[in-house]
């Protein structure tokens, strides 16, 4: 550690504790409130986030329900022209 980083540092061990103690557990109980709002924030992004990209997935259920309908649909036509095809044979 360099000498004016050690004495940054004990400059500001110094003024932290020149606060009154009352002062110092406030402001601890007030970072850990900030840092409780940031986090309760971050976690309200991510839940709108999930929220759309769920209601972007129930949208696509109908198409999806189409595409697989029509899917099967082919499947079936296929089968049948292939079971025609092998009694005529």
């Amino acid at each position: 550690m360099t000498y004016r980083r050690l004495r940054s540092a004990v400059a500001t061990r110094e003024a932290i504790e020149a606060i009154p103690p009352d002062a110092r557990e406030q402001r601890a109980l007030h970072l850990v409130a900030r840092e409780r709002g940031q986090r309760l924030a971050a976690a309200q992004v991510e839940l709108a986030m999930a929220e759309r990209t769920h209601a972007d997935a129930l949208a696509l259920v109908p198409e999806a329900e189409a595409a697989l309908a029509a899917a099967k649909s082919r499947l079936a036509e296929i089968e049948a022209e292939m079971s025609a095809a092998t009694r005529a044979a």
